[in-house]
């Protein structure tokens, strides 16, 4: 049967389909000829009117932004509604039928109309809205000027930001004003290569550091700024970058002692500033300096490190360039008069019983070591006089980290032991090609 079925389905397909299209076509001009009523939904902004009514010198009236719109339904003919937008609705609250000003909040009743649209067939999702009746807020503000994610052109750094006016008067319901905690100033300096003065978009911040709505700003808050709103005069600085750290200390070691030598991590930063601050430091030999209140010896009779927040050292305008760390260590070698540092080159290092098949490397160049002795004896050691080697007996390639053992002549000890981090690798084995007669 459903085979049979089929067979009949397939007969005269064509005729099939265009009946079936004929028939949506006589549907529709049956239904538009009609012209049916239907429902429809909008979604309309509330005005109000006679504000007067409320506010005066002192009070003011405040709506919540989740009841500045509603929702309309208009019922009528499908042609009516398929002229009709939302700029065609009008939704008001009259400020002059609160029933009762003494309720918190007040309620105020809404009507609605539309052109071509009988009342009767129009509905609001809510009948009526609460407003709060506040006193008037005035408060000034400081600006505070945000460039967000933007960046200049390569070399350069926003150096200073100067908003117009620097402070602003914010006057408004006292709920809303006393709830604001700072006003930030917007610009962008994408690909900005010289200073100049930029237009900023508003942000006001409330306690919870949450940025407040725009509705709540036009139609609550009132500014000093008018209509202008706030510029921005950006300078921009330009980027200086492999400037060293020069380190200065205070006090005197241990007696007996001496600083031998002085390094800091990192060695040089990248900073920003003004022209005039830039001629400055290349004077000086693109040379910041620790000054010796920062780092104090006095007394001490081993190592140091001294941690120094490098911001405290940048001269007037000028400061690190972005993404430079603000923390510098300054390592100090503190030794005794009969104790000395000497370095031994990683070449002359003896590597005893290394495979045939396998090659050394080192991840430094050198390797320091500590010695004391006899200060005439150490003052005459010479680099030539010190004999270093590892032992890689029995090892295969990979990583390892091995004790050196250390020669000194006579008079010289090690002050303490020595390692290093070798690689043994295998050595690369060269492609032979067969000759034609090997072929």
């Amino acid at each position: 049967m459903p085979k049979r079925f089929l067979e009949i389905l397939r007969q005269n397909i064509g005729l099939k389909l265009l009946s079936v299209l004929i028939a949506v076509v006589i549907w529709y001009m049956v239904v538009e000829i009609n012209d049916p009523l239907e429902t429809s939904s909008y979604q309309v902004r509330v005005a109000t009117e006679n504000e007067s009514y409320i506010t005066n010198g002192k009070q003011i009236f405040h709506i919540d932004d989740s009841y500045k719109t509603v929702m309309v339904y208009l019922r009528a003919n499908r042609s009516t509604l398929r002229n009709i937008r939302s700029d065609d609705i009008s939704v008001t609250a009259d400020l002059t039928q609160i029933v009762d000003l003494e309720r918190d909040p007040v309620m105020v009743p809404l009507t609605a109309s539309c052109r071509n649209v009988l009342p009767s067939n129009i509905t609001l999702s809510r009948t009526a809205i609460p407003i709060s009746i506040e006193n008037i807020a005035s408060k000034e503000f400081p600006v505070t000027v945000d460039t967000g994610d933007s960046i200049p052109g390569q070399n350069y750094e926003v150096g200073r930001t100067t908003p117009d006016p620097e402070q602003i008067v914010i006057n408004g319901p006292e709920s809303i004003v006393n709830n604001i905690d700072s006003v930030i100033a917007h610009i962008d300096v994408t690909g900005m290569t010289q200073s100049s003065t930029k237009q900023a978009s508003i942000v006001l911040m409330n306690k919870n550091q949450e940025a407040m709505s725009s509705e709540t700003i036009e139609d609550d808050l009132t500014m000093n700024t008018g209509d202008t709103g706030i510029r921005v005069a950006v300078e921009l600085w330009r980027k200086q970058s492999d400037v060293t750290l020069q380190v200065e200390y205070s006090g005197e070691p241990a007696e007996g002692y001496k600083v031998t030598n002085i390094t800091t991590t990192p060695e040089t930063v990248t900073v920003a500033g003004s022209s005039d601050a830039l001629k400055i430091l290349k004077d000086n030999g693109n040379t910041l300096t620790i000054p010796g209140d920062m780092v104090d010896v006095s007394g001490v009779s081993a190592d140091i490190a001294v941690e120094v927040h490098l911001p405290d050292i940048m001269p007037d305008n000028m400061r690190l360039a972005k993404n430079t760390a603000e923390d510098a260590t300054v390592y100090l070698t503190v030794l005794s008069d009969a104790t000395m540092e000497k370095t031994v080159d990683v070449d002359e290092i003896e590597v005893k019983n290394l495979a045939e098949n396998l090659t050394v490397s080192y991840e430094q160049t050198e390797l320091t070591i500590r010695v004391h002795g006899v200060k005439g004896v150490l003052e005459k050691l010479k680099d030539s006089d010190i004999r270093a080697s590892i032992d890689v007996e029995g090892m295969g390639a990979g990583d390892q980290t091995l004790p050196v053992t250390i020669t000194l002549p006579s008079g010289v000890e090690l002050e303490e032991s020595a390692q290093i981090s070798v690689h043994l690798k295998e050595k690369a084995v060269a492609e032979t090609t067969a000759s034609p007669e090997e072929k």
